[in-house]
């Protein structure tokens, strides 16, 4: 709330204190200048109550952007965990697999060693 500075009565209080009028009134008027040009420039309670409002969609925001975050991460966990579960499934077809052909290489060199055997008594 925006109050008047009473530079009349500012100045004959300062005349009554030995002041001369002249000084006096330029005193009175500096201060009215220098009180007069900070108001536009001051928080009133409405600047106040919009600023408690944009806080409070802020901290809305915030909250929205931390649940959306918890399901990316719920989210990248899961695909995490089936990505290694198809990687491991994968890597044991592949041991597997080398085993079987690691075993038939045993099993045909054993098979051409007894035939090399047999033909050549």
């Amino acid at each position: 709330m925006a109050t008047a500075f009473d530079t009349l009565t500012a100045a004959r209080r300062m005349e009554e204190a030995g002041m001369k009028r002249e000084e006096a009134e330029a005193v009175a008027e500096t201060v009215r200048a220098a009180a007069a040009s900070g108001r536009e420039e001051l928080a009133t309670k409405a600047d106040f109550a919009a600023l408690k409002a944009d806080f409070a969609a802020l901290k809305a925001d915030f909250a929205a952007l931390k649940a959306e975050l918890a399901a990316l991460k719920a989210e990248l966990k899961a695909d995490l965990a089936a990505l290694k579960a198809e990687l491991r499934a994968e890597l044991m077809d592949r041991i597997q697999s080398t085993e079987r052909r690691m075993y038939a290489a045993v099993f045909a060199a054993a098979g051409l060693l007894f035939a090399a055997l047999k033909l050549f008594p």
